[in-house]
């Protein structure tokens, strides 16, 4: 759980550096847009899908973790479909998984904390760091639903940036074995 916590901070990190970097090249594309919920949600989206691929490359890429787990997973059977895949990495991220949904969910309180009882940002200040995990609160007028989005979101990101990268590491494994 430790590692998943450092790995989710981490990511959030590169993403909020990345976000900052990128705003203005985002923020002068999507300047044409003359719907402003309509900007706020793509750069939430971009946002959300960067952090996907930052921790995908932080808890599995970086130090070759997930290169690992496809070997053990299929070294006795081979690849059956992504729904197969689904399964097997579901029980394995699920820590990880929660860990995403408590930190969106720990943001929230604070956040909404601060604007019931204080009306200005007093014990919420730590939420700044997992900003680009909560995006989507500022692009609903319901925060609680952004939030749940931004939860979700997270979530199935990582997910579906992992399920390419197993693939992708099953097939490289594969040629490399003289298999398929």
């Amino acid at each position: 759980m430790k590692r998943s916590l450092w790995n989710i901070v981490a990511a959030s990190m590169i993403t909020l550096i990345a976000y900052i970097a990128l705003y203005s090249i985002w923020g002068a594309i999507l300047n044409e847009l003359e719907n402003p919920a309509l900007k706020s949600f793509l750069i939430a989206l971009m946002t959300t899908v960067a952090f996907g691929f930052f921790l995908l490359y932080m808890a599995k890429i970086r130090k070759s973790v997930g290169e690992n787990e496809v070997v053990a997973d299929y070294k006795e059977s081979s690849y059956k479909s992504v729904a197969h895949d689904f399964q097997l990495i579901i029980k394995r991220e699920s820590k990880l998984l929660i860990c995403i949904v408590a930190i969106v969910l720990i943001c929230f309180v604070l956040n909404t904390l601060d604007s019931l009882v204080f009306e200005k940002k007093v014990i919420s200040l730590p939420t700044f760091f997992f900003a680009p995990m909560c995006l989507f609160s500022t692009v609903f007028s319901i925060s609680a639903f952004g939030y749940a989005l931004s939860a979700v979101l997270d979530c199935v990101t990582y997910i579906v940036f992992l399920l390419i990268h197993r693939k992708k590491k099953y097939d490289y494994w594969m040629k490399s074995q003289g298999g398929d």
